[in-house]
């Protein structure tokens, strides 16, 4: 029987002042690191601002994005989403289908899942599904916009794949070029 066993239970809590007491040492392997007693400031986990004073975040309210027409991608799913909705449910083949179509349109799939929400909640109130749109047009301009994508746009966003294409070409250049003179 190990000797630590037989001897009495100590008190967890120390009359010594945290800096008088020894930090006692783990040794694990070739590693040694010191044990913090109860009251060492450093035992507490680190604590970050989180809402509206959080130095990182703004409350989305600040910068609604407007539904300015009927080509809004927002707007287009939310208008499919009510015409699927059978009274207030949605079966979930078309929720599949409507999340393809938020896809297609450039929406996350969080972004599509919340319109899909938001159309839902406001049939499950009890407005009639046409109106259920622009019912919720306030909390629609909530959800941000898709990036728009020019054709130029693959040219900054993947490099690399650029550059390879760049690569591929040439190189079948020089080889017609050489079948041509050979």
């Amino acid at each position: 029987m190990p000797h630590d066993l037989e001897q009495p239970a100590r008190s967890l809590q120390s009359s010594q002042p945290a800096e008088a007491r020894p930090a006692r040492q783990v040794v694990r392997g070739s590693r040694k690191r010191p044990i913090t007693q109860p009251g060492d400031a450093d035992d507490r986990p680190a604590l970050r601002l989180v809402g509206i004073g959080a130095p990182d975040m703004k409350p989305p309210t600040q910068n609604p994005t407007p539904i300015t027409g009927a080509t809004d991608p927002r707007w287009v799913l939310a208008v499919r989403t009510a015409e699927m909705l059978e009274g207030d449910v949605l079966p979930p083949n078309k929720r599949e289908s409507l999340m393809r179509t938020g896809k297609v349109m450039g929406l996350s799939p969080f972004d599509s899942s919340l319109i899909l929400a938001i159309v839902q909640d406001r049939a499950r109130r009890g407005i009639v599904a046409a109106q259920c749109p622009s019912a919720s047009t306030p909390q629609l301009a909530l959800i941000p916009l898709p990036k728009q994508h020019t054709p130029w746009s693959g040219l900054t966003e993947k490099p690399g794949q650029v550059a390879m294409l760049a690569a591929g070409l040439l190189a079948l250049q020089v080889l017609l070029i050489w079948i041509w003179l050979s």
